[in-house]
C-alpha cells in the first residue's frame, strides 16, 4: 500500500509539472502588490465567500505578470497580468502608486472588435479582428468580428430612451424585433455616457453598494468606479440568441471600452448580470490564434 501511495505521489507530481510547463494560461499567483491590491478590493470577498457576486477580475491569474511593448513605458515594456475578465497593466511605473489609474485594465473589447492591436498611445498592429465568441458558449455566435460592425456606435436616438431594448443581432447580421422581454424594467434604455442608451440592468450594475476589501478590511461601499472598471459604453443595447451551458438562450449585451456586459433574465438574481471573459478572449486572440497582421485600411 505504501509503494502504491508514493507512485501515485510521483505521478501526481510529475503532472503537475507538465500542466506548469504547458502554457500561461494556468492558475498562476498574483506577484506585484500593486495589483493583488486592485484584485482584493473586488474579488477578495467573492473568494472568502463573504460577497455572493461575481467575479470581477476572476478567481486568480491566468498568466503570470509578464511584459508587452508598449512605446510610453520605460523601455518600451510595460508589466501586464492576464485575468478570465480583463487584464491589469501597469504603463507608468513612476506614476503615483497610491492613484486609483496606476494599475489600468486595458481596452480590450475594441481591440478583438476591430482588430487593432495597441502598442502604444499612438501605435497599433492591424490584425483581423477575433473571430471568437463574444458571449455564451466558445464556437457560437457572436464573435467579436461580428460586433465590429456596431462599433463605433452612433448617438443613441432620444426617443429610445424609456422604452426597452427589443433589438435581436441575427447571425446573418441583420436586426429583428424581439419583445419577449419588453416588460421587464430592466431592459429599459436610459441615458449614459458617451451619448448612448445603456440598458438599466447594467447602470445598476456599475453602481451596485456592497461589501469591498479595502486598506485591510472589509467594508459597505460602491462596488465599482464604473469609468474604471467598465469604461464608457460603445455599443448600443442588443439581445442575443446563443448557446448558453448549451442551451439556447436569449441574451441581452452591451460593449463597454473595458469589458463586454450581459443580462440573462432566467438567472437567479445575483448573476443575472455577468462580464464577458473578455481577458481570456483577448490572450487567445493575441497568442494563440496570431492572425497575420495586415495592411491598415
Amino acid at each position: 500500500m505504501r509503494r502504491m501511495v508514493s507512485v501515485t505521489g510521483v505521478i501526481a507530481v510529475l503532472i503537475t509539472a507538465i500542466v506548469m510547463i504547458a502554457g500561461p494560461v494556468m492558475a498562476q499567483d498574483i506577484t506585484n502588490p500593486a495589483f493583488q491590491r486592485v484584485w482584493n478590493r473586488q474579488d477578495l470577498p467573492v473568494a472568502q465567500q463573504i460577497s455572493g457576486r461575481s467575479w470581477t477580475w476572476g478567481p486568480e491569474a491566468n498568466t503570470d505578470s509578464m511584459r508587452e511593448p508598449y512605446a510610453e513605458s520605460p523601455e518600451g515594456q510595460r508589466v501586464v497580468q492576464y485575468f478570465d475578465k480583463s487584464r491589469m497593466e501597469i504603463t507608468d511605473p513612476t506614476a503615483d502608486q497610491n492613484s486609483q489609474w496606476y494599475v489600468t485594465n486595458g481596452l480590450l473589447p475594441i481591440e478583438l472588435m476591430t482588430g487593432n492591436l495597441q502598442l502604444g498611445n499612438e501605435q497599433f498592429e492591424f490584425r483581423s479582428p477575433a473571430r471568437i465568441s463574444a458571449i455564451g458558449d466558445p464556437g457560437n455566435f457572436p464573435t467579436y468580428a461580428d460586433l465590429k460592425r456596431f462599433y463605433p456606435a452612433p448617438p443613441v436616438n432620444p426617443n429610445d430612451l424609456g422604452r426597452p431594448a427589443t433589438g435581436l443581432l441575427n447571425p446573418d447580421g441583420s436586426v429583428s424585433a424581439f419583445n419577449e422581454y419588453a416588460d421587464d424594467p430592466k431592459t429599459v434604455l436610459v441615458q449614459g455616457e458617451n451619448n448612448q442608451g445603456v440598458a438599466q440592468a447594467f447602470i445598476d450594475f456599475q453602481n451596485q453598494q456592497g461589501v469591498v476589501y479595502e486598506n485591510g478590511n472589509y467594508v459597505q461601499g460602491q462596488v465599482y468606479d464604473p469609468l474604471f472598471v467598465f469604461g464608457l459604453p460603445v455599443t448600443g443595447a442588443f439581445w442575443v440568441k446563443t448557446m448558453v451551458g448549451g442551451e439556447e438562450q436569449a441574451v441581452l449585451f452591451q460593449v463597454f471600452e473595458r469589458r463586454v456586459l450581459t443580462y440573462n433574465p432566467e438567472n437567479e438574481e445575483a448573476f443575472q448580470v455577468e462580464m464577458g471573459n473578455v481577458g481570456q478572449h483577448y490572450y487567445q486572440w493575441r497568442y494563440e490564434g496570431n492572425p497575420e497582421p495586415y495592411p491598415a485600411p
